[in-house]
């Protein structure tokens, strides 16, 4: 069980992955040409994808074992790749991440949240 402290932790990394997702809405809602034609656009969609991966390493194992269905090992190793390899970064590859990929996620933490909120002592794994 996460101490009180550790329950803050895991709230605040919540948020930031949510936060992250809605940029991702953000970026999907000017629509692929924009996508394309626009280099800082990529590029953002390149922070949120690297942003999505940090917050979901700083997350405790036993959260991240109870919401099964996010596929957190792609996510982190994501990550990876815009980080630390993005001279191989497929542009199409993230656009379909942020369209695909990122809602799920959030509706997952969301319901995550929601199950939580319904146990005054914090989350059980």
């Amino acid at each position: 069980m996460t101490h009180p402290a550790d329950q803050r932790s895991v709230e605040k990394t919540i948020d930031d992955l949510l936060d992250a997702s809605s940029a991702a809405d953000e970026i999907v809602n000017r629509g692929i040409d924009a996508w394309n034609s626009d280099r800082l656009l990529r590029l953002a969609g390149e922070a949120v994808i690297n942003r999505i991966g940090d917050a979901a390493n700083k997350l405790p194992e036993e959260v991240r074992n109870a919401i099964p269905e996010v596929p957190w090992d792609e996510i982190r190793s994501n990550r990876i790749l815009v980080a630390h390899i993005y001279h191989r970064i497929d542009y199409q590859i993230i656009w379909e991440t942020l369209v695909h990929d990122v809602p799920p996620l959030a509706l997952a933490l969301n319901q995550w949240r929601k199950n939580i909120s319904r146990h005054p002592g914090g989350f059980r794994p």
